[in-house]
């Protein structure tokens, strides 16, 4: 039997999705708690562990960004990694824990639809 364990993913691309969404979000990296694997997988099993192997991907390098309005103190780093035939939406908090990480709350893909939907609304935007 297997332990789920916290992850650490990487820096966040601060400067740019500051850039982006006129924010002030200071340099730190991501962290995946062992419970938000767990909620994770429980809420999307199916998608779970085809998505999970390119978090590091899409929080290093999303293609864009949007301020999560509906849930506040989030954000969405959206991406199609290579490898993942579909968009990847990743859910970030916006403020620093205690250990001074950036969490992950939830991650799933996205149609394509959805992807340019949001691209057109302006609600989804290229990171500069």
């Amino acid at each position: 039997m297997s332990t789920i364990k916290a992850l650490d993913l990487g820096q966040l691309p601060v400067e740019a999705i500051n850039r982006t969404l006129n924010m002030e979000l200071n340099a730190g990296s991501v962290k995946i708690s062992a419970a938000a694997q767990v909620h994770a997988k429980s809420r999307h099993a199916d998608d779970f562990g085809r998505c999970f192997p390119y978090l590091v991907q899409i929080i290093a390098n999303p293609l864009y960004v949007r301020d999560d309005f509906r849930n506040d103190g989030k954000i969405e780093l959206v991406g199609n990694p290579v490898g993942l035939e579909e968009w990847l939406l990743v859910a970030v908090t916006i403020s620093l824990d205690a250990n001074g990480c950036y969490n992950v709350v939830s991650f799933y893909p996205i149609s394509e639809g959805k992807v340019i939907k949001r691209r057109e609304s302006s609600h989804l935007r290229r990171l500069i």
